[in-house]
């Protein structure tokens, strides 16, 4: 049996001098940066989406701690006969934590409390029962949350166009346990949420369309990805955790999670707008507590930045693909690896709201 190792992170190199016109935040220190990226590693292993190859898109969404936005999404990336494809439908959310809430018993004390609210005007949603489900949940319960595809304490929101579908709160300890109300640094601004939502839009990885054996199989992993600064200004961190539920033939199921990690430098003009980038390979993990690496040596996965669609109108195709980043995540070794790449950000995001930059 050959051993695969692969190791890899994903960097998008400066190509220029930030203007000023734009706050671009300030450097951080390492030690801030592998903070944050913990707790949304912790953050992530909470979550959960009802879909085969669906993907959970995470990010922190203000200065101050217990706020993320995040995106799911079908991730219904295909090889079909006319070439690749991609088509998909999106349930848009914020999930808020509060240190302590009250209860209608004025007796009882406050108690963390999680909320989740779909983003309605971000969403694709439906009324008739047979149509796409999407829904996502997030477990509160306390201390360790053994297979979060089977949530002991979950608040759930769906894309169902029905009473409750979309908000649902809860207490839990589990927010105070995996100190998720704590910010870890208080850089992000308006920029860096601008770059959180297209990376949401455009970052799209695939199992099914890896290269040379392309694997839409049954027990397709589903993805979580987690976006967070960098040490520097115009750098971002991106992890995707694959994670798959395997049974065996006697009813006992297993949960299993790994990590693929990447680091993103941006190129921006004059008026915010991103215009360039690259990227490259670096080392696996060698212990695994640490973060900054991969945990996963044998990734299976193909990884695409595309350009944004209209989810559940559009569908791209060849010519898309064509003007996508790629990335080829085989074993170590593989001759089949694609481990750097351009990435023409000007050209992806071109006709979209997203290049209008952030200058008024």
């Amino acid at each position: 049996m050959r051993q695969h190792r692969l190791l890899l992170i994903v960097a998008l190199p400066f190509f220029g001098t930030p203007s000023g016109a734009v706050d671009l935040g300030r450097p951080l220190t390492a030690e801030q940066v592998a903070c944050e990226e913990r707790q949304l590693e912790r953050l992530q292993h909470r979550m959960d989406v009802g879909y085969e190859g669906a993907s959970i898109f995470l990010w922190r969404a203000a200065a101050g701690g217990g706020v993320y936005r995040g995106l799911a999404s079908t991730n219904a990336l295909a090889a079909q006969d006319e070439g690749r494809t991609r088509e998909e439908e999106q349930l848009a959310f914020d999930l808020l934590f509060k240190s302590g809430e009250d209860f209608l018993d004025p007796r009882r004390p406050p108690r963390p409390q999680a909320t989740l609210v779909r983003r309605d005007v971000d969403s694709n949603l439906h009324a008739a029962p047979g149509a796409l489900y999407l829904d996502v949940v997030f477990d509160v319960a306390p201390n360790e949350v053994p297979d979060p595809t089977n949530p002991l304490l979950p608040i759930r929101i769906t894309n169902r166009l029905a009473s409750g579908a979309g908000q649902d709160d809860r207490a839990g300890r589990g927010i105070v346990i995996d100190d998720l109300l704590r910010p870890c640094h208080s850089e992000i601004n308006d920029f860096d949420l601008r770059v959180f939502s297209i990376l949401a839009r455009t970052v799209r990885p695939s199992q099914c369309l890896v290269e040379p054996l392309p694997n839409c199989g049954a027990g397709i992993d589903r993805y979580r990805i987690v976006f967070f600064r960098g040490t520097a200004p115009l750098t971002y961190r991106m992890n995707v955790y694959s994670y798959l539920v395997a049974c065996d033939d006697d009813g006992h199921c297993e949960y299993g999670e790994a990590r693929i990690a990447f680091l993103l430098h941006l190129q921006v003009d004059g008026g915010g707008r991103l215009t360039g980038g690259d990227v490259q390979a670096l080392p696996l993990c060698t212990d695994q507590s640490q973060v900054g690496c991969t945990n996963l040596g044998d990734p299976d996965l193909a990884l695409f930045i595309l350009p944004p669609l209209r989810p559940g109108v559009e569908r791209q195709g060849e010519e898309e693909f064509r003007r996508a980043a790629h990335l080829n995540l085989d074993y170590e070794g593989s001759p089949h690896n694609v481990l750097e790449d351009t990435v023409n950000w000007a050209d992806l995001l071109r006709d979209t709201a997203w290049n209008g930059g952030l200058v008024p």
